[in-house]
């Protein structure tokens, strides 16, 4: 009997080494797993910068120069990067920018990467005076690269100061292969005149 209960112990004990073996690699995996997660980690913050400029004059009509800057805060490229601003009400906003490919930026004179940016399609006229809403694509640069900033730069919204009070609003959207449904900036302008 005592023989038989050797090799029971024995036994048991090769199993217990092996249990041991097996949930060593079973963290093995899992942490590797969470390493490649970190490394393939997607996130991307968009947000306005920018400037009020009130009429000094009876003209009253003023005027928001601003950027709309987005950084890739994630380890990967954003690839395909397109915005979309929304702007209200549409029939009282102007919204302005130089776009097509024949504008150019000194890139000395500001740190962001500036680019010259296009509407999406041809009916993008068609949908700034439907909806006012500007869908972009910047012309030469198809992808953010990680820790990177990309900005829709030197736009200028155009607003009338009424005798009627009346809000002026300007939304952000980010959009990229990895951001179909769109990334909503972290701030708007909003200016009640």
């Amino acid at each position: 009997m005592s023989d038989l209960l050797l090799q029971v112990e024995k036994k048991i004990r090769a199993l217990e080494h092996d249990i041991q073996a097996i949930k060593q690699t079973l963290n093995e995996i899992k942490n590797a797993k969470e390493q490649e997660k970190d490394i393939h980690h997607v996130n991307v913050i968009s947000y306005f910068t920018y400037s009020l400029l009130l009429p000094k004059t009876a003209e009253r009509k003023g005027t928001v120069i601003g950027n709309f800057v987005i950084h890739n805060a994630g380890a990967v490229p954003l690839e395909n990067p397109f915005i979309c601003l929304k702007v209200a009400p549409k029939e009282r906003a102007m919204l302005s920018a130089k776009l097509g490919e024949d504008v150019q930026y000194d890139r000395r004179l500001n740190p962001l990467v500036m680019e010259s940016w296009q509407y999406m399609n041809e009916d993008a006229n068609k949908i700034v005076e439907d909806k006012g809403e500007f869908w972009l694509k910047p012309v030469h640069i198809s992808q953010i690269e990680p820790k990177q900033k990309l900005s829709f730069s030197n736009f200028q919204l155009k607003f009338d100061i009424r005798e009627e009070q009346t809000t002026y609003k300007v939304e952000g959207f980010f959009y990229c292969k990895q951001f179909t449904n769109g990334i909503r900036a972290l701030n708007n302008i909003v200016i009640h005149a």
